[in-house]
C-alpha cells in the first residue's frame, strides 16, 4: 500500500511538473516592436471652371500618406504603439503626424505629435466620395477658405491625450499641449512648429497652454447605428486685447437601411489668433449604398463675423465602387460659392468635375 502511495505521489508530482513546463513553453514571448508599413493614396483627374480665370481647366490631384506603424503587448497586458505618418508628397511638413500610445484596461493614452481629443472624437456628416467630401476635405477648389467641422487651432502640435474605456456606448477624451510647444520648422506658440526638436524650451509666446476636452457616443440597436461628439478647444494668451482661441463643435450621423445621414457644427471665437473674428462651420450629407457601391450629397458652409462679414457655399456630388480590397472608383461634382475677400471673392464660383481612383494598403 505504501508503495502504491508513493507511486501514486510520484505520478502525479511528475504530472504537474511536465504541465508546468508545458505552460511555459506555451507561454507567449513579448516580442519587440516591429513596424508595418500601410497607408492610401487619392489620385483624381479634374476638369474645372474657376471664375478668377487664374487656375488650370484641367489638373491632376494627389494626396496620401505612408504610415509606419508598431505595436507590443507586454505580460502585464500593456500594450505599446508608434504611429509615424510620411507624406506622400513633398511638403514643407514631410512627417505628418509621429507619437507613441500605451493602452490598457485604464483606457488609452497619446503622446507625441497627434491631433486633439475633440478633433479625433468628432463625427460630422457622411461624404459620398473620399478625397473631395467637404467635412474636411483633402482636395477642394483652391483660393477658397476651406471648411472644417474639426476643431483644429491646435492641430498637430506635441501633446499628451488620454481616452477613457468606452461605457455604455460613451467615451471621454482630454488633451493638453505645453506652452510654446511645437511640431517642425520655427516658432514658440501652441500652434506653431519649431526648428528642431533639441533646441532649449522657448521662453512664452503670444499663445499660451492648450486644452481639448471631448465627449462622443456611439451605439446600434438592431440595424440602426448612431454616432454623436461634443467638443471643445482652447489656446489661452496674453496678448492685450485678444482674447483666448476657442473651439466648440457638435455633431452626429445615423445610418439605416443603407441610409447614413449626419451633419456638424463648429463655433470658432478669435479664429486664427485674430481679435475679433468669429466664424462657423457647418455641414449636412446623406449617402446610400448597397455592396460595394454608394452615392449621395454633401453640403459645407462657412459665415465670418468680423468688419468684412462674408460666406462660403460648398456641394459634393457623386459616388464610388469598391472595386477590390483597397481599391475605389470614384467621381463627382464640386460646385463653391464665396461672397466676400475672406471665404472667397464676392459672387465668385468654381465648378470642378473628378475621376479617380483611392488605394490603401
Amino acid at each position: 500500500m505504501k508503495k502504491f502511495i508513493l507511486g501514486t505521489t510520484a505520478l502525479i508530482a511528475a504530472s504537474a511538473l511536465t504541465m508546468g513546463v508545458a505552460s511555459a513553453a506555451e507561454k507567449k514571448e513579448v516580442q519587440k516592436i516591429k513596424l508595418n508599413v500601410s497607408g492610401y493614396l487619392q489620385t483624381s483627374f479634374v476638369v474645372a471652371d474657376y471664375d478668377t480665370g487664374d487656375q488650370l481647366p484641367t489638373d491632376i490631384r494627389h494626396e496620401g500618406e505612408i504610415h509606419f506603424t508598431g505595436k507590443t503587448t507586454l505580460d502585464n497586458g500593456l500594450e505599446f504603439g508608434v504611429n509615424v505618418q510620411l507624406e506622400a508628397r513633398e511638403s514643407t511638413d514631410q512627417i505628418d503626424e509621429t507619437f507613441m500610445y500605451v493602452e490598457g484596461s485604464f483606457g488609452r493614452v497619446i503622446m507625441g505629435s497627434e491631433n486633439s481629443a475633440s478633433y479625433l472624437m468628432h463625427y460630422g456628416s457622411p461624404s459620398p466620395v473620399p478625397a473631395w467630401g467637404l467635412n474636411s476635405p483633402n482636395a477642394n477648389a483652391g483660393g477658397f477658405t476651406t471648411p472644417s467641422t474639426y476643431t483644429n487651432e491646435i492641430s498637430d502640435a506635441d501633446k499628451i491625450t488620454y481616452f477613457t474605456p468606452r461605457f455604455s456606448g460613451f467615451q471621454l477624451g482630454a488633451s493638453f499641449t505645453p506652452d510654446s510647444d511645437e511640431e517642425t520648422g520655427t516658432g514658440s506658440t501652441a500652434t506653431a512648429v519649431a526648428a528642431s526638436p533639441y533646441a532649449p524650451i522657448k521662453a512664452e509666446g503670444d499663445e499660451n497652454e492648450g486644452f481639448s476636452v471631448a465627449v462622443n457616443y456611439v451605439n446600434s440597436f438592431n440595424e440602426i447605428s448612431v454616432a454623436a461628439s461634443l467638443g471643445y478647444e482652447i489656446i489661452t494668451t496674453d496678448t492685450a486685447g485678444l482674447g483666448d482661441t476657442e473651439e466648440i463643435s457638435v455633431g452626429g450621423s445615423v445610418g439605416f437601411s443603407g441610409f447614413k445621414v449626419g451633419g456638424a457644427y463648429k463655433f470658432t471665437d478669435e479664429d486664427g489668433g485674430a481679435a475679433g473674428v468669429e466664424r462657423h462651420d457647418y455641414n449636412l450629407g446623406v449617402t446610400y449604398g448597397m455592396g460595394p457601391w454608394k452615392v449621395g450629397l454633401q453640403y459645407a458652409g462657412v459665415s465670418m463675423d468680423d468688419t468684412s462679414d462674408g460666406e462660403l457655399h460648398a456641394f459634393v456630388l457623386g459616388g464610388q465602387y469598391v472595386l477590390g480590397p483597397g481599391i475605389t472608383a470614384f467621381g463627382g461634382i464640386q460646385y463653391w460659392d464665396g461672397e466676400n475677400d475672406r471665404v472667397g471673392s464676392e459672387g465668385e464660383n468654381a465648378t470642378i468635375f473628378f475621376l479617380g481612383t483611392s488605394l490603401s494598403f
